[in-house]
C-alpha cells in the first residue's frame, strides 16, 4: 500500500477518541514529476477525508466514537515546498472536521 493505491486507506489505528490513519510516500518531487505526485497526493488524501466523513471506520471499529482525526503521512524523500504549503492549506481547511494532517520524513526507509 502506498501512495500509488489511490482508493486504500494504508493503515487506520486508534487512541483514546483519536482515530490514526497513516499514508506511506515514496516518491519524490523532482522536476516535472512534482505536478503529478501532488494530484496523487490529493486523491489520496480525498479518500482519507472520504473515508472519515462517510464513517467508513465504523466498519473496523464498531461502536467507537472518535473526536478527532489525525492523518501521518511518512514521506521516504523530503517533501518540496509546494507540498508542504499544500498541506498547511488542507488543514487550514480541515478545522473545523477535527481532521489533522502532518508528515514525517522517514529516511530509515530510504537507505
Amino acid at each position: 500500500m502506498a501512495i500509488t493505491d489511490r482508493d486504500v486507506v494504508d493503515s487506520v489505528a486508534y487512541e483514546d477518541s483519536i482515530l490514526l490513519l497513516q499514508l506511506y510516500d515514496h516518491l519524490d518531487f523532482e522536476g516535472e514529476f512534482e505536478k503529478d505526485h501532488m494530484l496523487m497526493l490529493q486523491d489520496k488524501l480525498n479518500t482519507y477525508i472520504w473515508y472519515i466523513d462517510s464513517k467508513q471506520y465504523q466498519t473496523t471499529y464498531p461502536g467507537k466514537d472518535f473526536k478527532k482525526f489525525h492523518v501521518k503521512i511518512f514521506f521516504m524523500l523530503e517533501p518540496s515546498c509546494l507540498c508542504k504549503r499544500f498541506i498547511a492549506h488542507v488543514n487550514g481547511k480541515l478545522l473545523s472536521s477535527n481532521i489533522t494532517v502532518e508528515y514525517v520524513v522517514d529516511k530509515d526507509d530510504a537507505d
